[in-house]
């Protein structure tokens, strides 16, 4: 498990962070980046008419993408702690999975959902979610005693299995 947990967390992090600049880049792309990533037609309309809801809906995800990368780099050790780690961490596992599950009976209905991107995206975001996971049930941060920098304390601790 300990093999596991910090590359899964740090895996995480990464695919948070690519998610919030692809969703910023759509931005600048325009349309057809819209259209490439599979926005849903309202936003992909919106970015044609030059209307805000393509920009302010894309930018709130990204923003979101990004915090959810800064607390799996925190959960690392890499960043500093933040407030409320294991709700935020917890939550951010919930959404993650649900994203990853939710495609099954959504595809039962909604054939356009039935591709590649959509189960790609879906099995990204699941392991993104196991990470978000593993972070908020094996993070035990304290902060350092003043000044002192216990060097076992460094983010992710994973409990012995005895």
């Amino acid at each position: 498990m300990k093999k596991l947990a910090i590359p899964l967390v740090c895996f995480t992090g990464i695919i948070s962070a690519i998610g919030a600049l692809i969703h910023f880049a759509a931005i600048a792309g325009g349309t057809d980046w819209y259209v490439f990533f599979n926005a849903p037609p309202q936003v992909v309309a919106s970015s044609r008419a030059g209307t805000w809801l393509a920009p302010v809906s894309t930018s709130i995800i990204g923003l979101l993408m990004a915090v959810c990368a800064t607390y799996a780099f925190s959960a690392l050790g890499r960043l500093p702690r933040l407030p409320l780690p294991r709700l935020m961490l917890g939550g951010m596992a919930g959404v993650c999975l649900l994203r990853a599950v939710v495609i099954v009976p959504l595809a039962i209905n909604h054939p356009q959902l039935r591709n590649t991107f959509e189960v790609v995206s879906a099995v990204i975001w699941g392991l993104a979610g196991a990470g978000f996971l593993v972070a908020c049930l094996t993070l035990v941060r304290r902060p350092p005693a003043a000044g002192a920098r216990d060097a076992q304390d460094d983010g992710l601790k994973i409990p012995e299995l005895t």
